[in-house]
């Protein structure tokens, strides 16, 4: 492997940041995607809270910044709606609706079928391993503002955007648009036609694409991690939450303040967990499941300020990433396990190692595999099984 090609100036050039605590390379790392034609790069972001553990302080610093960004850039008069994709920008999404003061209502994005409702709409994510979104909601809330704000991760191109807005458009809704994203890599063709049509654009990191063709030189023979499946009979605890379940999540909701849904969303958990409570100063992970990221984000911040605990956060994802052990290279561990919501899809978890705890935050009873999977992986680094424990956010 040359010496420094996984800089991120062989893969793309910076010309701003908007971020007054976070360099280009705190919040991109270079990955190589698995089987995809199309681009052999991915950009991750370590300090999301998805791929790659991270202290949720840290991420929610990062939200932060963006959600300044928002705000200095709009209307304070605007109704404003906060669209957040699925599965990479749930978290994102979810904190600015909790933070504009002129958000009337969230929804996201989801690859899951929800049965007994309608979506919206749908529409495809072309760039994607998993192009198919689909949004829930109501509907009338998209009638009545003046703003529909998408929120990503990252955006290449923007066609995404405008694939959304024309289905938006197709069934009657018509508002002014936005994007916010951490990263935004749009060239001047698309950045103009932008501005053309009147999306505004709101970034922390602005730069373009050096080359889409561009590999990325790590060895092919990269594999998952094995590991030996265990018999289990897991904790499992179900928690009624008033502000965050599966169908909630995913219907939409008028967003409370970040600090009332943080103290009720811990205090709903802990009542239930007392049997399960960590020591302090123990090192401890909170893991979320595929779309669901905020709500284990939250739990894990006000675990740690609380309860006085390290912890990191992380979810499973339906994304494929090569992995390394090279120097600089982001993802080390790719462990590959049962969906919690299908037993039928294969999804991934990242960078595992010992923790003193771990809590796995979801929104469904999950698959008896994904626990055997997921409970197999953590004994596998360390972890002791019985401080493993399965909290179920329920309505």
């Amino acid at each position: 492997m040359k010496k420094n090609s996984l800089a991120l100036s062989n893969y793309v050039t910076i010309y701003e940041n908007h971020s007054q605590s976070f360099s280009p390379t705190d919040m991109v790392k270079i990955c190589k995607r698995m089987h995809n034609p199309k681009r052999d790069f991915l950009f991750v972001n370590p300090l999301q809270g998805k791929h790659i553990p991270v202290n949720p302080s840290k991420a929610f610093s990062l939200f932060e910044e963006l959600t300044q960004e928002v705000i200095k850039g709009t209307n304070k008069t605007e109704k404003i709606v906060v669209i957040g994709f699925a599965e990479t920008a749930t978290a994102i999404g979810n904190y600015l609706a909790c933070h504009l003061p002129n958000c009337i209502y969230y929804m996201q994005t989801t690859r899951e079928i929800l049965s007994n409702k309608t979506p919206i709409l749908e529409f495809k994510e072309e760039h994607s391993h998993a192009t198919e979104q689909l949004l829930y909601g109501d509907i009338r809330s998209l009638q009545k503002c003046d703003r529909i704000l998408f929120v990503d991760d990252e955006i290449s191109t923007g066609n995404t955007i405008l694939n959304f807005i024309h289905e938006l458009e197709r069934i009657g809704i018509h508002a002014n648009y936005g994007v916010a994203s951490i990263l935004n890599w749009q060239n001047q063709e698309w950045a103009n036609k932008f501005n053309c049509l009147k999306i505004s654009t709101f970034c922390l990191l602005r730069g373009e694409i050096a080359n889409l063709k561009t590999i990325v030189p790590i060895p092919s023979s990269c594999s998952d991690t094995t590991f030996v499946k265990i018999e289990c009979n897991p904790n499992v605890v179900e928690v009624p939450c008033d502000v965050s379940n599966f169908s909630k999540e995913r219907l939409g909701f008028v967003p409370c303040h970040f600090k009332m849904f943080s103290n009720i969303l811990y205090s709903q958990i802990i009542a239930q967990i007392s049997n399960y409570l960590p020591k302090s100063n123990e090192n401890i992970l909170v893991l979320g499941t595929e779309e669901y990221m905020f709500s284990p984000m939250v739990f894990g911040k006000m675990l740690a300020e609380e309860q006085h605990v390290n912890v990191c956060c992380h979810a499973t994802t339906r994304s494929p990433i090569e992995t390394s052990t090279l120097k600089d290279y982001a993802i080390q561990y790719r462990y590959p396990i049962t969906s919690a919501y299908n037993k039928e899809r294969k999804t991934y978890v990242y960078n595992l190692r010992k923790y003193d705890r771990v809590y796995i935050v979801t929104d469904v009873i999950p698959t008896e595999a994904f626990m055997t999977d997921i409970s197999s992986t953590l004994v596998s680094t360390g972890c002791k099984l019985d401080t493993i424990v399965f909290i179920v956010l329920k309505g």
